[in-house]
C-alpha cells in the first residue's frame, strides 16, 4: 500500500500499542511505516523460492525508522 494509504489507514498510537504488546519497542517510526503496510513476507519468500536460499529469519524487537518528520530516502 502506499504511503498516503497508510497514513490515512492506521493510527501511531494503536501501532505502537499493538507492536509493543508483542514485546517489539517502538524508538521512532511513522505511520507510513507500520508492519500492516509491507507485503507478507512469507508470501514474498514463497514466490521467490526459485530464486532465493533462507538461511535466517530476523524477528524484530526494536523499531527505528523517520519519526522526526523527515522525507523517506525512496
Amino acid at each position: 500500500m502506499s504511503r498516503t494509504q497508510a497514513k490515512q489507514k492506521f493510527t501511531w498510537n494503536a501501532v505502537r500499542k499493538n507492536l509493543e504488546g508483542r514485546g517489539i519497542k517502538v524508538l521512532s517510526a511513522g505511520e507510513d511505516e507500520v508492519p500492516g503496510v509491507y507485503k507478507n513476507i512469507e508470501d514474498v519468500m514463497r514466490e521467490q523460492r526459485d530464486l532465493v536460499e533462507i538461511v535466517a529469519r530476523f524477528d524484530p524487537k526494536i523499531v527505528k525508522m523517520c519519526g522526526d518528520g523527515s522525507q523517506a530516502e525512496d
